[in-house]
């Protein structure tokens, strides 16, 4: 009984391990990730431009999907291009 003990508490001991090695390794990476994305930001819009674009396909297809009408303008999915256009422009 006592042995038995002993195996369950090394495998909890050992899980533990485990589960705090996956977590360093997800938070390494995210760190990686998110480095290499605030790199690609700072060398063009084109990401942040892109990923805009997604969420308002993804609101889009959320709301498509009620029976309500739902009327929304660009400024409101986050494709403010117009104001873009002016912030470019000054």
């Amino acid at each position: 009984m006592a042995q038995q003990d002993a195996q369950r508490a090394a495998f909890v001991v050992d899980k533990a391990r485990q589960e705090k090695q996956a977590t360093v390794v997800r938070a390494q990476g995210e760190a990686r990730s998110a480095e290499l994305i605030g790199d690609a930001i700072k060398k063009s819009r084109a990401y942040v431009d892109l990923r805009e674009f997604e969420n308002a396909r993804n609101v889009a297809s959320i709301l498509m999907g009620g029976k309500n009408k739902v009327f929304l303008d660009a400024g409101i999915l986050g494709l403010n291009v117009a104001q873009r256009d002016r912030d470019v422009t000054k």
